[in-house]
């Protein structure tokens, strides 16, 4: 394969698959120097350790999350990021945060800054979604995952945090509660959520 065709093919592979890593060359017998010069060439562009996205891409909290699925395979987009992508609170495209599984080695990521969320055993496999954006495969815990999460994590992320993504969620959407009450057990949070769930919801 010549120069020109491994170009090609790494252009094809960057909009097939939304975010290139070096590790995706390698079947095709592709150096990872061709990356560099492509985005010299302005045809891709680099964004953080080992993430590359053709040129025209725009930044957005979409294509921080696919960043962020590749870059860790094995995390779940949970808490404050996962309520944006659910549509309750605000997107933060530069700051993701992302389940790891409690033993698991801490991510090195450099775009976009992460803060990670350490869980284990059902607490951390249990209510994932997969959803697919800008062509890869994401995963994210549910809404009802989220909320539960969030109580979980109140004091490092403030319980008004997770107080008021409840009162949104139970007022806007359609939340089963049969599934916020399992993850509320599982997370151990049912006896604090209780109260709030209690006082929003009509009698």
């Amino acid at each position: 394969m010549d120069e020109h065709s491994k170009s090609e093919r790494i252009l094809q592979m960057a909009h097939k698959l939304g975010v290139l890593r070096p590790k995706d060359l390698v079947p095709y017998g592709i150096q990872a120097e061709y990356l560099r010069r492509l985005c010299d060439r302005g045809l891709l562009k680099k964004l953080g350790r080992g993430s590359y996205v053709p040129a025209d891409a725009r930044q957005s909290s979409g294509l921080a999350l696919a960043i962020v699925a590749r870059a860790i395979p094995n995390g779940v987009i949970c808490l404050q990021s996962a309520l944006a992508f659910h549509e309750i609170g605000d997107d933060n495209p530069n700051e993701i945060s992302v389940a790891i599984e409690r033993r698991a080695a801490k991510p090195r990521v450099e775009f976009p800054h992460i803060r990670v969320a350490r869980l284990g055993g059902p607490a951390f496999v249990e209510g994932v979604e997969t959803h697919q954006i800008e062509n890869v495969k994401v995963r994210i815990y549910s809404l009802e995952k989220t909320l539960t999460d969030l109580f979980k994590f109140r004091n490092k992320i403030g319980p008004h945090v997770a107080v008021d993504a409840l009162r949104t969620a139970l007022a806007e959407r359609n939340v089963n509660m049969r599934k916020l009450w399992h993850y509320a057990r599982l997370c151990r949070v049912e006896r604090v959520m209780k109260p709030y769930v209690d006082a929003l919801l009509p009698s």
